[in-house]
């Protein structure tokens, strides 16, 4: 398994970052770009929830770069490394449940490889996968250990792991939820044979676990409000989003089959036929209740069926956060049960017409190869940005979020004139981009287009109002232009709204010196200073303020 998983994603030594939050998280974040200091633990305490990872994730950024700076391939490395400590972890894990060392390694395996595991592992901003699934697995063992052992002191070991995983991502709130599916099979203690009523104290027996999950989704539900990534149920019904979860539960399934077409971003599609809705639905009632009817005498369909759809609940868009409709990297935990129906019911009908466990074995291997060249192939889309969404588009031409972080990607190799090319083309598709306006009026002004520049800006600004890059941007656009009353309502504005935006801080100074108020601009610095006493700009600004 070890040797699998490293054939297929040992290219990612030699990757870039890539434009999808790379540069945003940790390239060029002042917090994590500087590795370890009192500050920044501080930092990522304060704000545990930015990015819907948490700060066990920000702290294993900063020391990434504390070690290796800001070279790309050891922190590509380092997610690799705990990937394939989480794929070791769930066979020792499964083995240790079922006994079934060969079943195990399997699904194991398959988790270590599967292309839609790919975006988890070689996208490095998306750390808070494979990082909060370690504490999660390591939760997992704890739990074993204090199930044949009840102590205070284990059951301790079980609430601290538990915390430090949901510190790493929240969506691991789901796992009070797995160990009551794990305690009916294979630990049972409930269920058909043993009786539902002893269900009743094992649930009790997680009360603390689920106060820890409703806390941690709570705070990440706030964060996200105050960044404006909810959508409120005005934006998306309730009926919509229903059906988007019915159906993604089932195309989730049939990339699992079928990994094609896989893109770091799927857009969200407001509203599904009516017709394709039932069919979602219906399949989905179907197959909840043949699993259920399972639980006497394949507990292991029963249970993997509930783990994969009980775990993809926090991420399946009942809470639409984002405008994606769909993400690879959310099938990282929920295919664990996936993996689990097919290679338990797969042993059995290889049992059932007399198979001996060699040839059973021998029939896995075809499996395993065919996933190895698929999850190879998935893995080189991710080398950089550019390589990454020309495939993204490949797949989906009317990807218009692709087509703008493509730009982005173009934009960074000094390649202005296809970035606005592909900035139009995403606006074309969907001219509700805000931060797409954004970089689009940058690059524009860049080439001395500064009207086109400023209506794109003001575009952005109407779409999002609270949008503090579009607030700064246009007013340095306005201060160039001599228009500084207008330039410093603008940067005001962007303090307001980010108060850490010491960028705007500093040009509001410029902008107020200019006007003959050197007074409150030295006043203004030396607030930009007390965030963030290393700053060299603060201090070359205050030098010429003061002379």
């Amino acid at each position: 398994m070890v040797l699998s998983t490293v054939i297929v994603f040992a290219p990612v030594r030699q990757f870039e970052f890539v434009t999808y939050d790379d540069f945003d998280f940790i390239v060029e974040n002042p917090h994590v770009n500087t590795g370890l200091s009192t500050a920044n633990l501080s930092w990522a305490f304060a704000n545990p929830y930015r990015a819907t990872g948490g700060p066990v994730t920000w702290l294993s950024h900063m020391v990434d770069v504390q070690l290796f700076g800001l070279d790309a391939g050891p922190h590509h490395l380092t997610s690799l490394a705990i990937h394939i400590c989480n794929g070791v972890l769930l066979f020792v894990l499964l083995t240790t449940l079922t006994g079934a060392l060969g079943r195990s390694l399997c699904a194991a395996t398959l988790f270590a490889i599967h292309p839609l595991h790919v975006e988890s592992v070689a996208w490095v901003a998306e750390r808070k996968d494979v990082l909060s699934t370690f504490f999660l697995l390591l939760t997992v063992g704890a739990y074993i250990a204090y199930g044949r052992r009840r102590t205070a002191w284990r059951y301790f070991g079980v609430v601290v792991l538990f915390t430090i995983a949901l510190m790493s991502k929240p969506m691991v709130a789901t796992l009070p939820f797995m160990l009551l599916l794990l305690d009916f099979w294979p630990l049972q203690r409930w269920g058909p044979e043993q009786g539902w009523r002893l269900a009743a104290p094992l649930v009790r027996e997680k009360i603390p676990l689920f106060v820890l999950a409703a806390v941690a989704m709570l705070l990440t539900l706030t964060a996200q409000q105050q960044i404006g990534a909810v959508a409120d149920f005005g934006t998306i019904p309730l009926s919509s989003r229903a059906s988007n979860a019915a159906s993604s539960y089932l195309a989730y399934m049939g990339k699992m089959v079928w990994p094609v077409d896989l893109a770091p971003f799927y857009p969200y599609q407001e509203s599904l036929r009516a017709r394709v809705a039932f069919m979602s639905f219906s399949i989905m009632a179907i197959l909840t209740t043949a699993a259920l009817a399972c639980a006497r005498r394949a507990p292991w369909v029963t249970v993997g069926w509930l783990w994969y759809v009980g775990t993809l609940v926090p991420v399946i868009g009942i809470v639409q956060i984002g405008g994606h409709r769909m993400a690879d990297r959310f099938t990282y935990i929920p295919l664990v049960g996936l993996f689990i129906v097919c290679v338990w019911v797969g042993h059995s009908l290889l049992e059932h017409i007399g198979l001996s466990t060699k040839s059973a074995a021998g029939a896995a291997i075809p499996l395993i190869a065919a996933c190895m060249l698929a999850g190879r192939a998935q893995v080189l889309h991710w080398q950089n940005g550019v390589t990454l969404w020309q495939h993204a588009i490949a797949s989906d031409p009317a990807n218009a979020r692709a087509h703008a972080n493509l730009g982005v990607a173009f934009d960074r190799q000094g390649r202005r004139d296809a970035a606005v090319s592909e900035y139009l083309r995403a606006l074309h598709v969907d001219a509700n981009l805000a931060d797409t306006h954004n970089n689009l009026a940058l690059a524009l002004a860049a080439e001395g287009r500064r009207s086109e520049a400023e209506r794109h800006y003001q575009d952005a600004l109407h779409i999002r109002p609270t949008y503090p890059n579009a607030h700064t941007n246009l007013a340095n656009l306005l201060d160039d232009e001599g228009r500084s009353e207008e330039a410093i309502g603008h940067y005001r504005e962007a303090i307001r709204l980010d108060p850490e935006n010491s960028l705007a801080r500093l040009n509001l100074a410029v902008a107020i010196a200019k006007r003959g108020q050197i007074d409150q601009a030295i006043s203004i610095v030396d607030q930009v200073l007390q965030h963030d006493p290393s700053s060299a700009s603060a201090r070359q600004l205050l030098d010429q303020l003061k002379r």
